[in-house]
């Protein structure tokens, strides 16, 4: 069951690349240099990712020499900050080194023991530069938020995620420089974050109305996907809508401001960003495009990339931009943007991925973020590695308890709980206190929460696991060859507590697509992460045969 619309190539997924850099932007010198090609000391980009004379590029390398494919990156004065799930690079002399065409050596800054104060790092994804307090603030997929003091090179804890707020829990999905603190975006409160909150005042932007509580005329973040800060607050929603809010350093509440565009059809926005005095920046990763906004009358530019591109994270300027390119960061002026007769480069499917079904009859991907891949998930201090589907007839289909599951393509059998035992309560209550004590999943109780499970080897790094099973259906047992459709086995509750009292609560199928030894949406943002899984099944909520 895939959608009719374009497929995208995800040439490399279960790496990381991403949000960019504020490179320094008095640099006249380097916009000049616009027409220069790529350095042969970097190696020519393969044919599928010729870019045009206008660009400029450079190759990221570490300290081995080896390609660096960051997910997000600030500018700090002279220094160039990037970030992947696991480490912070640093680039200094930024000006000096972007001036020519080159391969660009990163220096790794830590944190070099995979954790911080005892909060374990799990998938960084998104980064900032604090001004006010001399700082990189770098936000996990867990919901953590981790400080660089650059000056002394020293890692401490902005603000490790608990369980305070109530239900349901923050989703913190990407993050802003407020010069003194620093702003969150929520949409599963539906909510904008400032923290460290000011003594006497909200650390939230809105009088807070849960998502499902909305009536006409409440402000409603809930779907979006990106922010940015200029003394203005800007949200980007799931399809591409801009809004802009004031208030955002201040004490007071935010509140609406216009901003005079409308977003094109047919986009499939990823990425935002934008500063003071420079355009409104959205990365279409899907289309392979940027488009760039006048925040006075609106009027919009396209720059357009390869289709094999992989573009991530964006560093605004007042001519032009940078934007990370898989492991190379490319230059663009904003003089020279791509007519808009020019058609879209759309991405393509990996081929491994090209042609899998839904592992359920009748049903759509969820629209709700919360169940995608990359959400947090607090109760076990975790990361969600799959999408859930539960019986939602309004957006998914019916999902009940002994619904058949089926596998999503021809492959072998790997592992199958026939004979499988849940876990009791007191066993349940074990791996919730380790969880908490740990501040995360570890691969053992990750494995018990899942409960019974099918795994299917699909060949060439390609798997697909299947959990919260009721029961294996007889005769799929490990070395087992199956085809697209068979039945696996049936909807449960298995692992996650719920059975425990007798009584199965929200039965649902947990799905996990696994490349090349990482989920599928590892190092993405939630909005990647639902363009890749809508470029194979539909667009999200749009039900198939």
């Amino acid at each position: 069951m895939r959608g009719g619309g374009a497929r995208q190539s995800m040439s490399r997924l279960s790496l990381c690349s991403a949000a960019l850099l504020a490179v320094l932007l008095h640099t006249q010198s380097i916009l000049a240099a616009g027409t220069a090609q790529g350095p042969e000391s970097a190696g020519k980009p393969p044919a599928a990712k010729i870019r045009p004379a206008a660009e400029m590029v450079w190759q990221l390398l570490d300290e081995h020499g080896e390609p660096v494919r960051p997910v997000a990156a600030a500018q700090a004065g002279k220094s160039l900050f990037l970030l992947t799930p696991e480490q912070l690079y640093r680039l200094d002399s930024a000006g000096e080194r972007l001036q020519e065409p080159q391969s660009l050596r990163l220096t790794a800054c830590g944190p070099p023991a995979g954790s911080v104060g005892g909060i374990p790092i799990q998938e960084l994804t998104a980064i900032s530069f604090c001004p006010g307090r001399g700082s990189i603030v770098v936000l996990a997929k867990a919901g953590d938020l981790f400080e660089y003091l650059i000056d002394s090179g020293q890692w401490r804890v902005f603000r490790a995620n608990m369980q305070l707020t109530g239900s349901p829990d923050p989703e913190y999905i990407d993050i802003a420089s407020l010069a003194t603190r620093i702003c969150v975006l929520d949409p599963e409160r539906n909510e904008i974050w400032r923290f460290p909150a000011a003594r006497g005042s909200r650390s939230s932007y809105f009088a807070e109305v849960l998502p499902w509580r909305l009536k006409p005329g409440d402000i409603n973040v809930s779907d979006g996907i990106a922010i940015a800060y200029d003394g203005d607050t800007y949200v980007l929603r799931r399809r591409g809508r801009v809004t802009r809010y004031g208030g955002g350093e201040g004490n007071g509440l935010a509140f609406y401001k216009p901003f005079p565009w409308r977003p094109l059809k047919a986009m499939r926005p990823s990425r935002l960003a934008t500063g003071p005095g420079t355009p409104v920046f959205v990365v279409e990763r899907e289309n392979n495009r940027v488009i760039a906004i006048d925040k006075g009358n609106g009027r919009s530019r396209q720059f357009l990339f390869g289709r094999d591109s992989d573009l991530r994270g964006l560093v605004p300027g007042k001519d032009g931009f940078w934007i990370i390119d898989g492991d190379h960061l490319v230059r663009r002026n904003l003089a020279k943007p791509d007519p808009w007769s020019r058609p879209l480069n759309a991405r393509r499917i990996d081929p491994r991925l090209d042609g899998l079904a839904l592992p359920l009859s009748g049903v759509a991907l969820p629209r709700h973020p919360g169940v995608w891949p990359g959400a947090r998930r607090l109760y076990r201090y975790g990361v969600h590695q799959g999408v859930d589907f539960f019986g939602d007839a309004a957006t998914t289909g019916s999902v009940t308890m002994g619904t058949p599951v089926h596998a999503a393509d021809a492959g072998k059998v790997i592992r199958a709980d026939v004979n499988f035992r849940d876990m009791d309560g007191a066993l349940y209550n074990k791996v919730m206190r380790q969880c908490r004590l740990q501040h995360r999943t570890s691969a053992v109780n990750e494995d018990l929460l899942r409960g019974c499970q099918v795994w299917i080897d699909h060949g060439h790094g390609l798997l697909t696991r299947y959990a919260h099973l009721n029961a294996v259906k007889k005769g799929i047992k490990p070395g087992v060859y199956v085809s697209q459709g068979d039945v696996l086995g049936y909807v449960g509750v298995s692992g996650t507590g719920q059975n425990l009292p007798g009584v199965a609560k929200h039965p649902h199928l947990h799905f996990e697509i696994w490349l090349d030894g990482e989920y599928l949406g590892y190092g993405l943002t939630q909005a990647e992460t639902l363009g890749v899984y809508e470029d194979i099944f539909g667009i999200a909520g749009e039900r198939g045969g």
